[in-house]
């Protein structure tokens, strides 16, 4: 899809639903989100890098110019696979500021000994599902955890 229409139809998906939040983040290779939900579609534009998304059943990796929306509440997670992994994240919010405070919060993650990422600490699970409950977005697993059906298919990714 065409990265000039994403934003158009996110509109059109979800007319009424709060604000318009768009939220570029970095991250190294390896980094991957919570498994999370959204309460609107929520679209990735890769600039630089490129980054597996596991939505649903589906597993899509991205390079440079290629977007990808997740449809509202379905469980999906993100990992960058390059360094310097460069996106723009956008969804409809109740505050653009909460969203934003959502995608920094996932970000406190450390790797176990069998090299899955986790979370950096217990309490950490909590204050990340608090923060993202203000974004209209819903925890559902730590760092690592695949939606249902991905896990074989995000091996092979």
């Amino acid at each position: 899809m065409r990265s000039e229409t994403v934003l158009g139809e996110l509109a059109a998906a979800a007319a009424g639903n709060g604000r318009l939040a768009a939220v570029e983040a970095w991250a190294s290779a390896g980094f991957m989100t919570p498994l999370h939900a959204h309460g609107s579609d929520e679209a990735v534009i890769v600039l630089e890098g490129s980054m597996t998304i596991f939505a649903g059943e589906d597993v899509v990796r991205l390079r440079p110019g290629e977007t990808f929306i997740v449809a509202e509440g379905i469980a999906h997670a993100y990992r960058a696979e390059a360094p310097g992994t460069r996106a723009v994240f956008s969804t409809f919010a109740p505050s653009t500021g909460r969203y934003e405070d959502f995608l920094r919060a996932t970000g406190p993650v450390a790797v176990d000994p069998s090299g899955t990422p986790t979370w950096s600490h217990d309490e950490d699970a909590g204050a990340v599902a608090a923060i993202a409950a203000a974004a209209d977005a819903t925890v559902l697993g730590p760092p690592g955890m695949l939606p249902t059906g991905s896990r074989d298919s995000a091996r092979a990714a």
